[in-house]
């Protein structure tokens, strides 16, 4: 029996259908005001209370039982009884309106999936409860005097007449325009705001045509606008947006027919809404010009990037970087980036992919390119947060030929300062040669030109005074004349390479030593020799290059 019970209770839909036709069949449809949830509560009042009975252990289901022990059952029939009777209702219709009730409620046993044996003593017991509780109701409606009857009505049309008032109070003050229309859509009656706006000459009129639908039928609006949705639009020669909703009566009370159609003024509402659109239409044009200004700048980009997820693995990658790698765009996508970082630079790189939002690491790493070959290169790698999500941006810059530069720079610093040593050693041969040109041109006249000159002062025989003249004139002259002296301008014209081959020659090296050293042959470095004597000034003469670099 409980099974059965809670079995009717989930069809509700079933049985509201099944309800409404029994009404309409026996008259009482269009008299009533219940609304769905007063049907679905009167379901509930009949089924529940036997459930709850049905909880006792072996509970007495017998008519006379029911009638004796448990009254209860009928308190909820009773209590409705009791406000349909003071509102004026006839115990007939009262009555009847259960019946059909019950009615709805065999049909749904009767086509339960059950067994026929359960089926039939199922519906037997149920009946016996019907039975017992329309009893007791009955019983209750009559019981009451006719002064009780009267008060009873009169408080009930006092409540009902300030309910009535109050949703009238509601209609009227609304700011909304609202329209009861029948089944055929003529306006039936309208609010202030409706009449004020439409006139009263409308009532009457069907209401498609002041809604720009003036070939419309009912069935066709309702097509257009379903009921119980919102729906914007624009009322005939009218700027003002509404927002209009389409209420069945029904919803009210099951025997009513009709509509009430609800517009509400939206235009701030909507002119702020197409403002916003405007404005979501403006970023997003901006952001696709972000967004193409991106694509660009990282297609483009004179170094490889390299967007890569937390596990390390290679998101996406720039022309650049495809090109650099020696590796496909469809391939490098998903790549572990330890693939492409030589072992040796591994540490570097995961204290890299480590740091924290906002910091930057530059450094540098030896790769990996797609044919094993080694290169450096120089990285930078930030940390950045999309769709929330974390990715590492790394820019990735190939320094092959940074590094053989600065080889090159190194090793020709080195022969600079090389050469360096040796322009030193040659100059302060210079200075040693001038200390002693100087030396010698002292001693010369003081040993030699100053007595000649005192010789000269203190002889009287002009012939032999024109003797120590020219002898004053030719050592005056040998002042001038060193042949071991090197000269600064002589050593200015020699060239790179001869200074240094001076600089070997001066530390004792043999011409084919220099020539191994310097990667020439021994032809070049004997030509070099003899451009060397020449711009030295000792091309004819018998003087060491050695001992004349040495001096």
């Amino acid at each position: 029996m409980k099974k059965l019970l809670n079995h009717i209770l989930q069809e509700m839909e079933l049985f509201l259908v099944k309800w409404t036709e029994y009404m309409e069949e026996a008259g009482y449809l269009e008299h009533t005001t219940a609304k769905k949830e007063d049907c679905i509560l009167s379901l509930r009042g009949l089924i529940e209370p036997m459930l709850s009975l049905l909880e006792n252990d072996s509970p007495s289901l017998r008519f006379s039982s029911i009638l004796q022990n448990n009254r209860e059952l009928a308190s909820f029939l009773v209590q409705t009884g009791r406000r349909h009777q003071a509102r004026g209702l006839q115990a007939e219709m009262f009555f009847g309106c259960f019946k059909t009730l019950v009615h709805a409620v065999e049909d749904i046993i009767l086509h339960c999936d059950y067994d026929d044996g359960e089926k039939l003593q199922s519906y037997m017991t149920f009946r016996r409860i019907v039975d017992a509780i329309e009893t007791i109701t009955i019983a209750e409606w009559e019981n009451p005097t006719l002064d009780t009857r009267l008060d009873t009505l009169a408080a009930k049309n006092r409540s009902l007449t300030l309910e009535k008032n109050k949703y009238e109070n509601i209609f009227e003050a609304t700011s909304d325009l609202v329209l009861v229309i029948n089944d055929a859509g003529t306006i039936l009656e309208m609010n202030v705001v409706a009449r004020e706006y439409f006139g009263t000459k409308c009532l009457g009129d069907r209401v498609f045509r002041h809604i720009e639908h003036a070939d419309y039928d009912l069935e066709m609006f309702l097509q257009r606008y379903p009921h119980s949705r919102s729906h914007e639009l624009r009322l005939k020669d009218s700027q003002i947006s509404y927002s209009m909703v389409v209420v069945p009566l029904k919803k009210v009370s099951l025997a009513s027919a009709g509509y009430v159609i609800i517009l509400s003024d939206i235009t701030s509402i909507v002119d702020h809404r197409k403002q916003l659109e405007q404005t979501v239409l403006e970023r997003t044009e901006a952001l696709r010009q972000s967004e193409q200004l991106f694509k660009s700048l990282f297609s483009s980009a004179g170094e490889g990037i390299l967007l890569v997820d937390t596990s390390l693995n290679i998101v996406q990658a720039n022309e650049k970087a495809t090109k650099m790698f020696g590796i496909g765009r469809g391939q490098i996508k998903g790549r572990s980036c330890v693939r492409i970082i030589h072992p040796d630079s591994i540490d570097s790189f995961l204290e890299a992919s480590s740091i924290k939002d906002g910091e930057v690491w530059h450094g540098e790493v030896n790769c990996i390119c797609a044919g094993e070959d080694i290169f450096p290169a120089s990285i930078t790698v930030n940390k950045f947060f999309l769709g929330g999500d974390v990715f590492l941006h790394i820019i990735v810059c190939n320094i092959t030929e940074q590094k053989a530069m600065e080889s090159h720079l190194r090793d020709e610093k080195t022969k600079a300062e090389e050469m360096n040593v040796t322009l030193k050693n040659v100059m302060k041969a210079i200075d040693r040669n001038k200390e002693e040109f100087e030396l010698s041109i002292t001693q010369k006249i003081t040993t030699s030109i100053i007595p000649s000159l005192q010789k000269l002062a203190s002889e009287e025989n002009s012939e032999i005074r024109d003797m120590y003249m020219k002898i004053l004139r030719d050592q005056l002259a040998g002042l001038t004349k060193s042949a071991n002296s090197i000269r600064n301008e002589d050593i200015i014209r020699l060239t790179k390479s001869e200074v240094q081959i001076c600089q070997m020659i001066q530390s004792g090296s043999t011409s084919k030593d220099i020539a191994d050293a310097m990667s020439i042959s021994l032809e070049t470095v004997q030509t070099h020799r003899k451009n060397i004597r020449k711009k030295l000034g000792l091309s004819r003469k018998g003087v060491n290059l050695y001992s004349y670099l040495n001096k």
